[in-house]
């Protein structure tokens, strides 16, 4: 009996053993890939967190964030026009002061007709959208974008006071925004870009966008090249 009893125990505490180690086991396993996943979630946080503070080490300084995209929109003007179909700093209102970035030059009827471009980065705002998507609320990310979306309205509603004074220039301009999801965001806002059009008389490019313009206006100076000869 004694003995049976042993041969009973040991069993039980072996199955115990297996049972313990195999849950444990799994558990370990569990909690492993648990911990992975958090891992790599901390880590695309950091990511995330490092591109924000990329951008504010970048843009820190006023100047810097409107000669930045300034520069890139120069570099894809010079990339598809002749340095005589653009031109830089501009004073196309003689009753102001106001000087447009740039503007595209067409062939009018009596004179050259000019395409005001201007070159905005709202830095704060976008980075306020990249804040609230990933740690904010969902009101959080309403409130970020309806501030973007009111800093395009005034930058519209600037640019045609100042700058679109047909038959000096054409009938509406050009708002460009240096970063293609800059872009992407503002063109994501409901009734934004047709009412931009609409109440301004102003179009919203990024990059992407403005070169098929500029490969268009570039294909339309040769039509124009080829007339006159």
């Amino acid at each position: 009996m004694t003995t049976h009893f042993n041969q009973l125990f040991q069993l039980v505490t072996n199955k115990l053993h297996e049972t313990i180690d195999k849950k444990l086991g799994e558990s370990f396993m569990s909690v492993s890939s648990r911990l992975d996943l958090v891992h790599r979630g901390l880590g695309e946080m950091q990511n995330l967190a490092k591109s924000v503070s990329d951008i504010k080490n970048v843009f820190q300084n006023v100047k810097a964030k409107g000669m930045w995209g300034e520069v890139q929109l120069e570099s894809l003007l010079a990339q598809f026009l002749a340095p005589g179909q653009f031109k830089k700093n501009v004073n196309i209102n003689p009753r102001t002061s106001e000087f447009i970035e740039f503007v595209v030059l067409f062939p009018g009827q009596h004179d050259m007709v000019m395409l005001p471009i201007d070159a905005k980065f709202p830095h704060r705002s976008y980075e306020k959208i990249i804040e609230a998507d990933s740690k904010g609320t969902a009101k959080e990310r309403e409130q970020a974008r309806a501030a973007l979306k009111q800093r395009i309205i005034e930058e519209a509603k600037r640019i045609k006071q100042k700058y679109i004074v047909p038959p000096t220039t054409t009938d509406f301009a050009i708002l460009f925004l240096p970063l293609e999801s800059l872009y992407l965001e503002v063109i994501q806002i409901s009734g934004l870009v047709q009412d931009l059009q609409q109440s301004y008389q102003v179009i919203v490019s990024g990059p992407t966008t403005l070169m098929a313009l500029l490969h268009s206006l570039q294909v339309g100076f040769k039509t124009i090249a080829v007339e006159k000869r």
